[in-house]
């Protein structure tokens, strides 16, 4: 067919839906359903409504859903990647009031941002109908991930066209040309389907290419998978259970010793529960004797110090770091005054987007109490400067 893609784990689900929703005075949906055999991804379904539903009859509940949101509402834009590029997109709003969606080329970045309140209300749509979504997309630059595959400098979509050099993004613009289908290896996938499939590639391969928030979603991963491996543990247990009962009912000697045999496996089983139990019961002392030793205290900087060095990426200059820096300048005879439980960090990187990403990440960590940005700015050698201050809980 096309390029093989390798299978992630035992449980991952074979079938998933991608809904491309086209804000418009009529909202459109654009639907391609795929399933995963083996090494091959094969597309099944193609199509495009406005009727919801026809999704509920197309797509049942129990499929993970993938969504990606275009049209009208959707800001796209290409900024140069300096500084704190998202001002130039969000014109001075918060932040925290939009979904951001980032393709970045080299020194470019190809931003899509959405009202937040414009995305959940669709997610509220589909969670009403007990669908479970799994992963998402904003705006048209997450076709990228597919050029590979279509072999194309052009790329037309329902709302815009991409323009690429050697497989990389370059520009875009408001399509204005007729919408075409591509050849993938054997099949075709139509225009509409290009930002289902390229979601989908993202979602089984997250490129670093390409940066957003969907930590909010992965609880719905984890039950999508719980939920499978429960199916195909309640399956197999059904079949062994009807393999039993007509095994034992040709041979009911050979039935008997294998009731014997079971009973031993069950003893076995309790013994070694019993045993887990006391491993247990043993870790939990030895986690109360190291919570309670001070290795782990708050106190101890040097430990958080070690794990933001260890954070680091390779795109970032470490240029210093201050633990419990002074207040003020030093003076003699006069007493020193520390700012505690701080760190301060400076550094450089050829990009803020390497500095914006790392403080993103290291915010995950529960021991931070808070992160500020001192200062951000670009040298005369274009390289960003910038400094933080890390506060400890």
């Amino acid at each position: 067919m096309f390029e093989k893609i390798k299978n992630i784990d035992l449980f991952s689900t074979n079938t998933y839906a991608i809904v491309s929703i086209v804000f418009d005075d009529v909202i459109k949906y654009n639907v391609l359903t795929v399933s995963k055999k083996k090494e091959q991804i094969i597309l099944e379904k193609q199509f495009s409504t406005v009727d919801f539903n026809k999704i509920e009859k197309e797509i049942k509940t129990g499929t993970p859903l993938l969504l990606n949101f275009s049209g009208k509402g959707i800001i796209s834009k290409k900024i140069e990647a300096k500084g704190n590029f998202l001002k130039e997109v969000l014109f001075g709003a918060n932040v925290e009031d939009f979904y951001t969606y980032t393709l970045f080329e080299d020194k470019i970045n190809f931003v899509s941002v959405c009202r937040k309140e414009v995305i959940d209300k669709q997610f509220s749509v589909f969670k009403e109908k007990s669908y479970k979504i799994i992963d998402f997309s904003i705006g048209p630059f997450v076709s990228s991930l597919s050029i590979k595959m279509i072999s194309v400098s052009t790329l037309n979509l329902e709302t815009h066209q991409l323009e690429f050099e050697d497989e990389k993004l370059v520009d875009f613009n408001s399509n204005t040309e007729l919408a075409i289908n591509y050849k993938l290896g054997d099949e075709t996938l139509k225009s509409f389907s290009v930002l289902n499939f390229s979601t989908f590639l993202n979602y089984l391969y997250p490129s670093p290419k390409i940066d957003y928030d969907n930590q909010f979603l992965v609880g719905n991963i984890k039950e999508q998978k719980l939920k499978k491996a429960f199916d195909f543990f309640a399956v197999g247990t059904l079949v062994f259970f009807l393999l039993a009962l007509l095994g034992s009912y040709f041979l009911m000697g050979h039935y008997n010793d294998r009731y014997v045999a079971i009973e031993k496996e069950l003893y076995h089983f309790n013994d070694s529960y019993t045993q887990i139990k006391k491993m247990e019961k043993d870790l939990e002392n030895k986690k109360f004797i190291v919570q309670n030793s001070g290795i782990l205290n708050k106190r101890f900087l040097s430990f958080y110090t070690k794990k933001i060095i260890d954070s680091i990426p390779d795109a970032i200059i470490l240029k210093s770091l201050k633990i419990n820096p002074s207040i003020k300048k030093i003076k003699d005879e006069e007493e020193i005054k520390l700012d505690a439980n701080t760190i301060i960090i400076e550094g450089e990187t050829s990009n803020s987007f390497y500095a914006n990403k790392w403080v993103k990440d290291l915010k995950k960590d529960k021991w931070i109490d808070k992160i500020e940005i001192l200062n951000l700015v670009k040298t005369d050698k274009n390289i960003d400067s910038f400094s933080l201050k890390i506060t400890v809980l």
